[in-house]
């Protein structure tokens, strides 16, 4: 999907990592957990596995380990502009049966790491929240953002896929305002200059909450979007052109920031065949209501197997429009995936209920405020036709120090 924002895994993230089984002689330090040479594994499960279509082996494993094992730059093999080459020579002459290659090894990808999330922590919700009526809730008030700055595309359709970034850094920023009663803009760039060193599979090509909560738990703190050089600048790098960020991390002050303790990713459980039991509509959308009435922001990752119809609505119509996913007739795999940030419900009106999702794909004419209203009435527990989960929800849990301000030094 290289025009559309934010793909959650891309194609060049599948293709270097086909590259890196059979090119890369060893690992380095970064993934704890990986050895292997030209036989790359993850907790003892081969990344192999993956083409060989072992998904259930990735049951085992934890999904942060598979991030960890992303970083081009813990590999002995270091000369990054090669593998861009390999994967732009790659990209630039598929045939056919090339490009079935890759889209069903993206699908594999995908597939192994919906496996290896059975073992995240599931979000929990508090026995004063079981049971909401109908009503309406927004975060909006707590919410300090520039609709026209929340935005990743750069006004341009081929761009950089951090989308996952932008949500999961408004996630942190909306728990430091109900946590610590601090209303401030975080970074976006100081994740992406950083994650990966800001080069190879880096932020631009795609991520996971999980994988964003594992880098703040290494850095532990969070920077504001007003230090030197951490506003967005890197929409135009492109994973799909081995392009690196835009902003060397050095470059970037880190001074003030805000402490943390630990930062995890829960999931939401909404989905009865990807759980593996029962969970009805109703209580997929309680968990959901009951997750922003606690104080978070919800991660929402949207996989479609036809981006069409989301792209009409958005470029079309109004902030006051509801949209309603579901399956496109004929389709047979996923068409790449997307994460947004909802903040709000209101289902005061049995027949016009939805979620308030804040987009990262900046303002404009019928979108001032960079939002959409996404129809609750849908199934929770739909799949695309390869298997791929068509929503997921999560939630990060954040823990600060006892007291916490900006440290200057």
């Amino acid at each position: 999907m290289a025009n559309q924002p934010g793909v959650v895994s891309g194609t060049l993230v599948m293709t270097v990592i086909f590259t890196l089984l059979f090119v890369v002689p060893t690992l380095g330090a970064s993934c704890t957990s990986c050895t292997g040479s030209a036989n790359i594994s993850v907790s003892g499960i081969s990344l192999q596995d993956i083409e060989s279509g072992n998904l259930t082996a990735f049951r085992s494993i934890d999904p942060r380990e598979i991030g960890r094992a992303m970083d081009i730059s813990g590999y002995s093999y270091t000369d990054l502009d090669e593998i861009s080459t390999i994967v732009a020579t790659t990209q630039n002459n598929e045939t056919p049966d090339t490009v079935a290659a890759v889209m069903s090894l993206q699908t594999d990808f995908v597939l192994a790491m919906q496996e290896a999330n059975r073992n995240l922590p599931r979000f929990t919700i508090p026995e004063n929240l079981t049971s909401l009526p109908r009503g309406s809730f927004s975060h909006l008030d707590r919410f300090v953002y520039i609709p026209s700055e929340w935005d990743q595309t750069g006004g341009v359709d081929e761009h950089c896929g951090n989308c996952w970034v932008w949500a999961d850094t408004g996630a942190l920023q909306l728990d430091l305002a109900y946590q610590k009663n601090i209303t401030d803009r975080l970074s976006v760039q100081y994740f992406t200059s950083s994650y990966h060193n800001g080069t190879g599979i880096w932020a631009c090509c795609g991520g996971s909450p999980v994988w964003f909560a594992d880098f703040y738990n290494s850095t532990k703190k969070a920077v504001p979007w007003t230090n030197a050089n951490a506003s967005f600048v890197d929409s135009r790098s492109m994973c799909e052109k081995g392009e690196s960020t835009a902003m060397n991390a050095s470059n970037i002050q880190t001074t003030p920031y805000y402490p943390l303790d630990q930062v995890s990713a829960l999931m939401i459980s909404t989905n009865a065949k990807y759980e593996e039991r029962p969970i009805s509509n109703e209580t997929a959308v309680n968990s959901i209501k009951a997750a922003l009435q606690s104080g978070k922001a919800v991660l929402f990752i949207y996989t479609p197997d036809n981006w069409t119809p989301m792209m009409n609505f958005w470029n079309n119509q109004t902030e006051e429009d509801i949209f309603t996913p579901g399956l496109t007739p004929g389709s047979i795999h996923n068409d790449g995936g997307h994460v947004m940030l909802i903040l709000g419900y209101n289902d005061a009106d049995p027949e016009n209920q939805y979620w308030t999702v804040l987009n990262s794909w900046g303002s404009s004419e019928n979108r001032p405020h960079a939002l959409f209203r996404l129809n609750m009435d849908f199934d929770y527990s739909l799949q695309n036709p390869d298997g791929v989960n068509s929503y997921e929800f999560y939630v990060l849990n954040v823990t600060y120090p006892e007291k916490i301000s900006l440290i200057s030094r």
